[in-house]
């Protein structure tokens, strides 16, 4: 039995190899024509799969820091929030993210400065009132606890509590995921209805037994990023069943079995270039917050039928090889798509050109073609997590089986490099015979082969 169809007593689920957990990385192709104000952050990365990741966790803390911004998506309003799980085995380099966090910490500590000037407020208030009335309980209420970035070790009706005092904004931020995982096990902590409504900015409601307190978030606008392992990920989502699997951005970074120079300097100070991005990112957040009511993002109509063209596509490819399980996957990648563009175009447009907010505004070319090669690299990690989750059918397995082959040979090849890559990932000769003869392969001459689609991925590539 090979890896990819490996299965134990203990385990249930599909492994994959070695071969398989490299991940191919976004194309280099989006890192030239990205807004130029996220361009600095990528000093800090030593290879390409950081470059990534950066890139991913940088779109993910930037989404909750966005205030009145919306588009229409599916009759829908919705806003840019983003989830996003960075899975990595130690030693992959994830320790870089904690320099995203910097990116939304001029907005936390403004916001935890105005809690303390609050609370300083409300003391007085109490302890005047105290003396008046010579009473040892006050009716003013207390002031609201005001943070951006909110911990993942937190109880439901907390959580709840504290998107209620921030307006339902709020971005869920942590680098160890079995911290809400252990949050989310308990019978206090379960939050995860809060986090599926969230993604959709549906209603949530929560009334506390202290009290009887009614709390009731009418458009819940929240941002997720979280990094861990493969461990952590089937923690916090056991089966790709669970509503939540569906609404995260995956990337899967690898071992790099070197050891680096812990000595070399990238940029001046170590994540001076994301402090410097972050306090341009609080000024943007305090000039949209200043609007009062959200301006609308829209995808011009040139734009709209390629997406749908997209979409389509990549929904027939992936329902036909894997079945309805991965449809609700790839229908918020969409979503995902178009909230990534929208980021992306806030960006270019409030920091790089020093627009002013108002009008609607339509999504630069170049950010929709960037938001969809990102999501192309999406779904097909979303497929790769849901083949190793807990009782996969065969479909999805052996679906991922054959897109890894897709991914690793060009766009023609001969059978001794298409036997070489199945000896690294274990597939038969037989299976692979089987794959070139009827599978998405043509057969263009003696031991030679072409992708029978290679024309339309030389199409579909950014023409950027």
């Amino acid at each position: 039995m090979n890896h990819w169809q490996q299965k134990t007593e203990e385990t249930d689920y599909y492994l994959p190899s070695e071969a398989e957990k490299a991940n191919l990385n976004f194309d280099d192709a989006i890192f030239e024509v990205i807004p130029l104000c996220l361009k600095p952050l990528f000093i800090a990365a030593s290879n390409k799969q950081e470059r990534d990741v950066i890139l991913l966790g940088a779109l993910t803390i930037i989404s909750g820091c966005l205030p009145n911004v919306s588009g229409i998506y599916d009759n829908r309003i919705v806003f840019p929030n983003l989830y996003a799980f960075i899975d990595a085995p130690a030693g992959a380099g994830k320790g870089i993210l904690n320099f995203v966090r910097f990116l939304a910490a001029p907005i936390h500590k403004a916001k935890r400065e105005e809690t303390k000037r609050l609370q300083e407020e409300y003391e007085q208030k109490v302890n005047s009132q105290r003396k008046e009335k010579e009473q040892a309980e006050t009716t003013i209420p207390p002031p609201p606890s005001k943070m951006l970035l909110i911990p993942a070790n937190n109880s439901a009706s907390s959580f709840v509590q504290t998107l209620n005092e921030n307006n339902g904004s709020g971005i869920l931020f942590s680098t160890e995921a079995d911290t809400l995982s252990n949050s989310l096990t308990q019978d206090w902590g379960n939050f995860s209805d809060v986090l599926r409504c969230s993604f959709h900015h549906e209603p949530v409601e929560i009334q506390r037994k202290t009290n009887k307190e009614y709390i009731s978030l009418e458009t819940p606008k929240l941002s997720v990023f979280l990094t861990g392992t493969q461990g952590q990920l089937k923690r916090l989502i056991p089966d790709a069943e669970n509503g939540l699997f569906s609404r995260f951005m995956y990337y899967s970074m690898k071992s790099v079995p070197m050891f680096r120079d812990v000595f070399e300097r990238r940029g001046t100070v170590p994540g001076q270039e994301f402090m410097d991005l972050g306090q341009r990112i609080f000024v943007l957040y305090e000039m949209l917050n200043r609007l009062g009511t959200a301006f609308e993002c829209s995808l011009p109509k040139e734009f709209q039928l390629q997406f749908q063209m997209q979409f389509t596509s990549l929904l027939n490819k992936y329902f036909a090889d894997t079945g309805d399980k991965i449809l609700a996957s790839l229908h918020r990648t969409g979503l995902i798509c178009f909230r990534i563009s929208m980021v992306l175009t806030c960006l270019r447009n409030f920091i790089d050109e020093n627009k002013i907010p108002g009008a609607p505004m339509e999504i630069h070319e170049n950010d929709f073609e960037v938001a969809l090669n990102i999501a192309k690299n999406l779904i097909s990690n979303s497929s790769k997590h849901m083949a190793e989750m807990p009782g996969m059918s065969n479909e999805i397995i052996k679906f991922r089986k054959l897109e890894f082959i897709l991914e690793m040979l060009p766009d023609t090849f001969t059978r001794k490099e298409a036997n070489e890559i199945g000896d690294s990932i274990d597939i038969s000769t037989a299976t692979l015979t089987r794959y070139l003869s009827n599978g998405p392969f043509e057969r263009i001459g003696h031991g030679k082969y072409k992708k029978k689609d290679a024309q339309n991925n030389t199409d579909e590539h950014l023409s950027i």
